[in-house]
């Protein structure tokens, strides 16, 4: 029997597979970051491998050299993406996602809103009935504000992250209080000079797509009331 991380390696690996279908020829393609995006990126390269002619748009540096690595082609963000996939730290039935967990979240924001089709894969664990169950929002903010944005949203008890985004941006988490309205939250935290991004994001419930351990994949719009793991 497999352990825990085998199972969900399988189930990101099914999400990844389903993902890596949807790319056609000649597609640019949005590569998220994460271990799900990371099971994508793989499924693709064999895709690539097999004839399959396609440019990556990596989000990250880490996705940037696992898709190198794998025989990739890279391009820079110069215009739509055609497809784009990516992972996420929590999905809820209505489409909203939480993401930012690895601090990719401003270079994520602007590729998946420039996709054709942006797909969201997760494994069971990462569906719940509400952001509250995740609890933290991360945002990206501009060193020189950091301070400031920390002093201004104190209501939300902001943790500073070490070290930098691959964009040189603070990384700040926010915990959200429960029952909290996380869009408004969103809107409020927007507002503040010197913050670029938050890890709020939304997507249709038929494009997030929920790998299982079998090798199977469902995406949000059809799992069965109360399923998720």
């Amino acid at each position: 029997m497999g352990t825990h991380d085998d199972v969900r390696a399988h189930a990101w690996e099914a999400a990844g597979r389903y993902a890596a279908a949807f790319v056609n020829d000649g597609d640019r393609v949005g590569l998220g970051t994460g271990r799900a995006a990371a099971a994508g990126i793989r499924a693709l390269a064999g895709r690539v491998a097999e004839g399959l002619m396609c440019v990556g748009v990596p989000t990250s540096r880490a996705s940037a050299a696992l898709a190198r690595e794998l025989g990739i082609s890279l391009a820079r963000m110069r215009g739509p993406v055609q497809v784009a996939f990516d992972g996420a730290d929590l999905v809820t039935p209505s489409g909203l996602i939480i993401k930012g967990a690895g601090g990719a979240l401003v270079r994520e924001r602007i590729v998946d809103d420039t996709a054709g089709r942006f797909l969201v894969l997760v494994d069971g664990p990462k569906v719940a009935d509400s952001c509250d169950a995740w609890g933290v929002l991360p945002i990206a903010v501009v060193p020189f504000a950091a301070a400031y944005v920390a002093k201004t949203l104190a209501e939300f008890s902001p943790s500073r992250r070490s070290g930098r985004s691959d964009d040189e941006l603070v990384i700040i988490d926010l915990t959200i209080p429960a029952g909290a309205d996380w869009q408004a939250v969103d809107a409020e935290v927007r507002a503040t000079h010197g913050v670029v991004d938050t890890g709020l994001f939304r997507a249709m419930p038929a494009d997030i797509v929920v790998g299982y351990p079998d090798g199977t994949v469902r995406t949000l719009d059809r799992l069965p009331d109360g399923a998720k793991g």
